[in-house]
């Protein structure tokens, strides 16, 4: 019956995460402006070299700022129909602009309200469903996250000296602190913690191993988005952190089932191993589908401009796949891992 009357409230606190980020443009230092008028353009087709087409539209804006002077300002907005770098404004959109000496100009739009609000929307489905158990899920993202946030600052302080080092004790800490968070600090802590980190570092070894006998043949390290470091140390730090969530989820499904039962050394192996066959295939299934969640726009934008299926497989998917490969030895190394651990501790403890 409390919970009833207090369930209530909690469909309150998105509503009013909504209302706060809408009016929080006094809390920013850049411009803030509000769409009150537009007046669209006429629009014009564009083809390119390889015959794609496109559509622009410029829009006349004229939009009052948020925080200052609350004057109203007049800007021009420029978009196309596929929206790849771009977007229409609406009147009642909020937008970041730049004061120029022409003028104003359009940078960004002012996304916090949707955020906000989703991510409180998202609490407060977790709080509806795990209740009690909220509190600790809770904790354990805000205490991983300020784990992940010093690492990174100490990365920066140290001007990218010893990015294995940190990265690699990131994810112990960030292994130790779920599993705590998950069973406690006790022998099944250690068990879940100790398979997970064994699992993940034969994964990455066997991975560098491999890449390093084929000399990295069809991965591209070279690629932007790993020029601020040596790129291959970053990549390798990178399967680290992403491998580590998969492979704990299966560390600890395991080891939660089978470490309370009175089992002999024997079945509680073969009961591990039971149950990582069952959580293999879905986990690499999910794995797989995130990878080309994250490669499927650029892989479209490469095959609309003339690359072939095999060049865009190696330069767009090349070191997604090769990071999923890595991580899917992680959660299959795990379930033995894993299972040997629990055996070894029933022996012991018999």
């Amino acid at each position: 019956m409390r919970f009833k009357q207090w369930w209530w409230l909690l469909l309150l606190i998105p509503i009013i995460t909504y209302i706060g980020a809408r009016f929080d443009a006094p809390l920013y230092t850049e411009p803030v402006a509000q769409v009150e008028q537009i007046q669209t353009g006429k629009s014009h087709r564009e083809i390119d070299s390889n015959q794609n087409t496109d559509q622009l539209t410029t829009q006349h804006v004229t939009a009052r700022l948020l925080n200052g002077s609350r004057k109203q300002i007049k800007l021009t907005n420029t978009y196309s129909a596929s929206g790849a770098l771009d977007f229409p404004l609406r009147v009642g959109a909020q937008i970041f602009v730049s004061k120029t000496k022409a003028g104003y100009q359009l940078k960004d739009e002012k996304r916090d309200t949707v955020l906000l609000t989703v991510a409180a929307g998202l609490l407060v489905i977790m709080a509806l469903v795990l209740r009690r158990h909220f509190w600790v899920t809770f904790a354990s993202l805000l205490v991983n996250t300020g784990i992940f946030v010093l690492a990174v600052h100490v990365d920066i302080s140290n001007q990218q000296a010893n990015v294995w080092f940190i990265f690699s004790g990131l994810a112990i800490l960030f292994t130790v602190v779920t599993a705590a968070f998950i069973v406690g600090l006790n022998r099944l802590m250690l068990i879940i913690s100790g398979a997970t980190i064994a699992a993940t570092g034969l994964a990455v070894g066997l991975g560098y191993l491999i890449l390093s006998l084929t000399q990295y043949r069809g991965v591209h390290l070279e690629t932007v988005k790993y020029v601020t470091q040596a790129p291959q140390l970053l990549f390798f730090v990178q399967i680290v952190v992403g491998a580590l969530g998969a492979v704990l989820d299966v560390s600890s499904d395991i080891a939660v089932s089978v470490y309370p039962q009175a089992n002999s050394a024997k079945q509680s192996f073969e009961h591990g191993m039971a149950i990582g066959r069952a959580v293999l295939g879905p986990l690499i299934g999910v794995l797989m589908m995130i990878f080309i969640a994250g490669t499927f726009t650029e892989s479209v934008l490469w095959l609309r401009n003339a690359n072939s299926i095999a060049q865009t497989v190696e330069w767009v998917m090349g070191l997604g796949l090769a990071q999923t490969i890595i991580s899917a030895f992680g959660i299959v190394l795990a379930v033995p891992i894993t299972s040997g651990a629990l055996a070894l501790i029933k022996q012991v403890t018999a």
